[in-house]
């Protein structure tokens, strides 16, 4: 486990459990109290007990329902009782998994330990955590951003620069609800936030500049959709960052769509109208 404070002093009390093979990053806030997503493998415990007895866990808050996010839980309910949050639409698909986890997550239900979010909503601890519905990966997709610190924990919907499998880990998952023209939409409404520091599911923290990831993703995303060789992309780049005023980023998006389509009209009208 370590400590992202030793990185940045604005991210004090926010602890990384690295991802291994296929299991994702677990974080650790308020002393232990809070964690975002669960892993999948054991020895997260281990991990926990380096900073506080693991019977102090209150709550673990899913980003979505894939097991390298959940299937940790088994480990931590063995020592700890915390309540569990999730997206209100992830409910169901966590049924998908094999026994016990059905029965397990029903038990959960049963006893008012399972608390549904929706977008919008808060949870308060040594840092604020806003829930964004962000569907895409999954229809159930939760960021959380911590303003205060210009944080965002970002799931599966935006994976860290250094992970091997990139996009193909993130990409929908139609059987959970998973959409590509949610998951451009999600990282759209993402781009609007001041995101400095980004937590993934997947791959390093971003300590400084978040925000390039989520554009870098995005743009992925449209080349996935319109095609990689296609000036399309970029167009469509262009006009979404000269929507929330990165004038620079949207000029050389209209550069790049001229060098493979230099009659772009699109492209044209979008760079006259910047260095006008």
């Amino acid at each position: 486990m370590k400590h992202l404070g030793d990185k940045d002093s604005r991210l004090n009390g926010i602890y990384w459990i690295e991802d291994a093979g296929p299991c994702s990053a677990v974080y650790v806030l308020d002393g232990g109290r809070t964690l975002i997503d669960a892993g999948n493998m054991y020895g997260l415990i281990d991990e926990i007990e380096d900073l506080v007895s693991p019977e102090k866990i209150e709550r673990v808050i899913l980003t979505h329902s894939h097991f390298d996010h959940v299937g940790g839980l088994v480990e931590i309910y063995q020592i700890a009782n915390p309540d569990l949050y999730v997206h209100k639409l992830t409910r169901g698909y966590l049924d998908l998994h094999r026994p016990p986890f059905p029965e397990f997550f029903a038990a959960l239900q049963k006893e008012g330990k399972l608390k549904f979010l929706d977008d919008g909503d808060v949870i308060r601890g040594e840092y604020k955590l806003e829930v964004l519905h962000t569907p895409g990966h999954t229809a159930g997709d939760i960021c959380l951003y911590l303003p205060d610190i210009k944080t965002l924990a970002s799931g599966d919907l935006v994976l860290g620069a250094d992970h091997q499998y990139g996009l193909v880990l993130s990409k929908p998952d139609e059987v959970c609800g998973g959409r590509m023209k949610d998951r451009i939409s999600s990282l759209k409404r993402l781009l609007s936030l001041d995101v400095r520091t980004l937590l993934p599911g997947h791959g390093s923290p971003i300590i400084s500049n978040g925000h390039d990831q989520i554009k870098i993703q995005l743009l992925e995303s449209f080349r996935i959709q319109e095609g990689k060789n296609s000036e399309v992309p970029w167009l469509r780049m262009a006009e979404v960052l000269q929507e929330i005023n990165d004038l620079k980023g949207a000029l050389d998006c209209c550069r790049e769509a001229l060098k493979i389509n230099p009659d772009c009209n699109d492209a044209l009208q979008i760079a006259a109208e910047i260095e006008s």
